[in-house]
C-alpha cells in the first residue's frame, strides 16, 4: 500500500509540474507576438497637418511632404537596405527576386505648386494663386560641371531643432542632378519633422522616374550627432555607371540609411549643401544655425579629384521671412547662414 501511496503521490506532483510547464510555454507563447512585432513604419507628414497658408492650391491633404515637393503616397517608394532600383524601374531585392512596385499614374507637385505629370509635363499654378507659405530651396552651393560627375562626399552636424516647432520641414543635403534636361536627383538627406515626428531623421532619397519618389529606410540623428551624405559610383572609374550608391551615415551612432540605384543619366550638376523647408513663416521656425557643409570632396567619372568646385549661391532677397540669409564657401566647405 506504501508504494502505491508514493506512486500516486509521484503521479499527482507530475501533473502538477507538466500543468506548471504548460501555463508557462502558454505565457512565452502570449509574450512571444509582442516581442517579434516589427517597430511602427514612420508616416511622411501629410499636407493635411499644414495650415492652409502653407501648402499649394490643388493638392489633396493625402499627399506627404518629399524632399521634391508635394506626392501621392502611392507614389512614394521604399527601397530597403539590399535592394536596388534598376533603370528600368524595377526593384531588384537582396534574394535576386525582382518586383514591379505599383504604376504611380497620379501627377505630383513641385515646391512652387506647379502640378507635374508622371511624364514631366508641367503645369503652372493659375496665375495670380499665391505660392504656399516660405516653401523651397532658400540657399545652396552649387555648380555646373563639364564633365560627368562620379562622387560627391559632404560632412555636416545635426543642428539643434527649431525654438518654434510648428508643422515645418527642414531639409539639409548634399547631391548631384542632372543639367540641361533633369531626369532625377541623388541626394543624402538629414530632415527635420519629415515624418510628422518633429525629431531629426537621417534617409536616402531618388526622384522622380516616372512620377515615383525613391527613398530608402530612414535612421534617426539627434543634435550634435556627425552626418555623412556620400553619393558615389560604383564602378570603375571612366564608366557611366547604373549602379550607385547614396549613404546617409550617422557616424556618432554607427547607422546608416543607404539607397542603390541608378542615375538615369550622367550627373553634372553639384550641390555642395543645401537648405530647403516647407511651411516657415517664422525665424524661430529654422533649426540652430548656421550650417557648415565641410570636408567637401567632388570627383568626377575618371576618379580625379575637382581641386577647385566653382561654388555658386541662390537669390535669397525675395525670401520671406528674411532671416539674415548667408552663403560663404571654400574649396571644401560650404557654409549656409540664416
Amino acid at each position: 500500500m506504501k508504494r502505491f501511496a508514493s506512486l500516486a503521490r509521484v503521479v499527482a506532483q507530475t501533473g502538477i509540474i507538466a500543468a506548471m510547464l504548460s501555463l508557462s510555454v502558454a505565457a512565452l507563447a502570449a509574450q512571444a507576438p509582442q516581442a517579434q512585432a516589427a517597430p511602427p513604419t514612420l508616416q511622411l507628414t501629410r499636407v493635411g497637418t499644414l495650415p492652409p497658408g502653407a501648402k499649394p492650391a490643388g493638392v489633396p491633404d493625402d499627399f506627404v511632404v518629399t524632399p521634391n515637393g508635394y506626392f501621392s503616397p502611392d507614389c512614394v517608394a521604399t527601397i530597403h537596405a539590399g535592394d536596388k532600383l534598376q533603370k528600368d524601374g524595377l526593384i531588384r531585392h537582396a534574394s535576386g527576386a525582382v518586383e514591379k512596385p505599383a504604376t504611380c499614374g497620379k501627377a505630383n507637385f513641385n515646391l512652387r505648386g506647379d502640378r507635374v505629370e508622371p511624364n514631366g509635363q508641367v503645369t503652372l499654378r493659375a496665375k495670380g494663386t499665391p505660392p504656399p507659405e516660405q516653401t523651397g530651396w532658400v540657399q545652396s552651393a552649387n555648380y555646373s560641371s563639364d564633365k560627368p560627375i562620379g562622387r560627391i562626399v559632404a560632412t555636416w552636424t545635426v543642428p539643434s531643432a527649431p525654438t518654434t516647432q510648428d508643422d515645418q520641414v527642414i531639409y539639409f543635403f548634399p547631391g548631384l542632378e542632372q543639367l540641361p534636361d533633369v531626369k532625377s536627383i541623388l541626394q543624402p538627406v538629414l530632415g527635420w519633422n519629415g515624418y510628422s515626428d518633429k525629431k531629426w531623421t537621417l534617409a536616402s532619397w531618388n526622384c522622380c522616374v516616372d512620377g515615383t519618389t525613391f527613398h530608402s529606410d530612414p535612421v534617426p540623428a539627434n543634435e550634435g550627432d556627425n552626418v555623412v551624405g556620400d553619393t558615389y559610383s560604383t564602378c570603375a572609374a571612366g564608366v557611366a555607371c547604373d549602379t550607385w550608391k547614396i549613404d546617409s551615415r550617422n557616424t556618432t551612432t554607427g547607422q546608416t540609411s543607404s539607397l542603390s540605384t541608378d542615375p538615369y543619366a550622367d550627373l553634372n550638376w553639384v550641390f555642395g549643401g543645401v537648405l530647403e523647408v516647407y511651411n516657415v513663416s517664422t525665424c524661430g521656425e529654422y533649426p540652430g544655425g548656421p550650417i557648415t557643409f565641410h570636408d567637401i570632396e567632388v570627383y568626377d567619372r575618371d576618379n580625379n579629384r575637382v581641386a577647385n568646385p566653382p561654388w555658386q549661391g541662390g537669390d535669397t532677397s525675395k525670401v520671406d521671412p528674411q532671416c539674415n540669409y548667408g552663403l560663404n564657401t571654400t574649396a571644401t566647405s560650404a557654409t549656409i547662414s540664416y
